[in-house]
């Protein structure tokens, strides 16, 4: 039997049709406000990302993306910088520092006498910079994210512009073990800072880091806490305020992570948030660096000195070891985003 009068053919036609609509979809997702919906819903990205997946043998390819300490004797980068690999299944970069690394006394006596500022029972930082023309010799071993301070390319911290970032860290077995004797502060120990040097006249100011986490020897582990600067670095007598916050006692040989947003600015907008392993830990709200004599460039205040992770200590005769890994930073909100790993701003 022949087939009613408007039957013929349609399966064919319900085919067209649905083609049709198919096509439709996918010209709609090509065109520019199906694109912008689609990243829309995709979670922010890192801008910078180290996860130090390197070959340990071939340990100069981390100078792509950082800088180590200038004043650290080029001989001694590979045993002071270095990855490795780590039970967490996977390489992670390894920076010890050691007796005398990058030594910044401030003047000659102090290079030939080369006193000690910690040991087992804390710093004698107070005691030394008490002294007529004292101060407190440090040594380090940093790495700094790689930027232009001419251009700002490659800058990831910026005056005036939010950043997320995390990172994690883990206190090597080495870490001393001290119990400060009374009278005696624990001994500064940065294993992380951000800064805008300062300068008058030509003469450097000798600044602070805008902000720093710390992790000080205390007993068996260590005692951890975030610390901003503001002020005039180049007053006489300096004229800055220091404000910790975020302050907790953490183990050796344990995984940390650490998360931040960080707002800088030299006014009362400033803003950091700290996270420790997901956990909201602490905040700041004011002004940071140096707004008279911090350095400028083209007349704007910029941030000369990057991020940098590793050991910046006052001087003493142990050697120190501290690990590190997913280093990630962000320019947008990550809270979406599974590698971020801690809840949103308190």
């Amino acid at each position: 039997m022949a087939p009613p009068p408007g039957d013929a053919g349609s399966g064919t036609v319900r085919h067209g049709v649905t083609l049709v609509r198919r096509l439709s979809i996918f010209v709609a997702l090509l065109s520019p406000a199906g694109a912008s919906a689609q990243s829309v819903s995709l979670p922010p990205q890192p801008v910078f990302i180290e996860d130090f997946a390197y070959d340990p043998a071939e340990p100069a390819a981390l100078l792509r993306k950082w800088q180590i300490s200038g004043g650290l004797d080029k001989k001694i980068w590979n045993s002071r910088v270095a990855v490795v690999a780590d039970r967490i299944g996977k390489t992670v970069g390894r920076i010890t520092v050691e007796d005398g690394d990058a030594l910044d006394a401030t003047n000659e006596a102090m290079l030939v006498a080369k006193p000690y500022v910690c040991d087992a029972e804390g710093s004698r930082a107070a005691e030394m910079e008490a002294k007529p023309g004292g101060a407190a010799p440090t040594e380090r071993a940093e790495i700094q994210v790689n930027a232009d301070r001419t251009s700002g390319a490659g800058e990831l911290v910026k005056f005036g512009e939010i950043v997320w970032y995390r990172f994690s860290f883990k206190l090597s077995g080495d870490w001393p073990r001290d119990h400060p004797a009374t009278g005696r502060e624990s001994c500064r120990t940065v294993i992380h800072q951000i800064k805008q040097n300062a300068s008058k006249d030509g003469v450097d100011c000798g600044a602070s880091p805008f902000f720093k986490i710390e992790a000080r020897p205390f007993g068996a582990g260590a005692h951890f806490f975030a610390q901003v600067t503001s002020g005039a670095s180049c007053a006489t007598p300096p004229v800055v305020r220091r404000t910790r916050f975020c302050v907790a006692d953490l183990p050796r040989d344990s995984w940390t992570n650490v998360n931040v947003r960080l707002f800088p600015a030299q006014d009362a907008s400033g803003r950091v948030d700290v996270w420790l392993n997901g956990m909201s830990c602490g905040s700041y709200r004011g002004p940071m660096g140096d707004r008279e004599n911090g350095r400028r460039r083209n007349g704007t205040a910029f941030v000369d000195v990057q991020p940098r992770f590793g050991i910046y200590r006052d001087r003493r005769a142990d050697t120190q070891t501290i690990y590190f890994d997913n280093i990630k930073f962000w320019n947008a909100e990550p809270a979406a985003n599974s590698d971020w790993g801690a809840g949103p701003p308190p």
